[in-house]
């Protein structure tokens, strides 16, 4: 199960109610937890989806199909595995790490830290495409690729791919 942590701009786009989030969410507890926040460049939206406990982000641009609280653990599944594929990490542990997002849990964000980083990395994320020129001519891909790549004062400078990898290799009760 995983648990998409979502800012109120995402709980009111999906029409979640409070009635309707999880109550209680352990902080950086395991790979299952996920920031969803959205953004705008020029006049496309963008969905960030961040992993709590290793930063590794990516984000989707929304089409013309609405995107609703039943699509978000999808595009959080055709994200994650697609990043993962493109690591070049093998597919029995791909298929490991999605098979546990069955169904997901919304909930609050909760950490006031991971908040400021995930909004540094949404004007890292607006910045890069508009750099390259807009949604219509930025390599999105090489932009995820570079974004996780980059070294980070709050994963004790290490990239979030360094601490997802370590965490994919390392048997541990956090990736399950």
């Amino acid at each position: 199960m995983v648990l998409l942590k979502c800012t109120s701009e995402i709980r009111k786009a999906l029409k979640l109610s409070d009635q309707n989030l999880a109550k209680k969410t352990a902080e950086n507890s395991s790979f299952n937890n996920w920031y969803v926040h959205r953004f705008r460049v020029g006049r496309t939206t963008f969905f960030l989806f961040m992993n709590e406990l290793t930063l590794l982000s990516f984000v989707f641009y929304k089409g013309k199909k609405p995107v609703t609280a039943q699509v978000m653990p999808a595009m959080l599944m055709n994200g994650l595995g697609h990043l993962l594929n493109i690591k070049g990490v093998n597919e029995q542990t791909i298929h490991k790490v999605l098979d546990q997002f069955d169904g997901g849990l919304y909930g609050k964000t909760d950490s006031r830290r991971i908040l400021g980083y995930m909004n540094e990395i949404v004007h890292t994320y607006r910045y890069f495409i508009e750099w390259e020129g807009g949604l219509a001519s930025c390599n999105l891909t090489q932009i995820i690729i570079r974004v996780n790549d980059h070294i980070q004062k709050i994963l004790d400078y290490q990239s979030p791919w360094e601490v997802t990898a370590a965490l994919l290799t390392t048997p541990d009760k956090r990736l399950s």
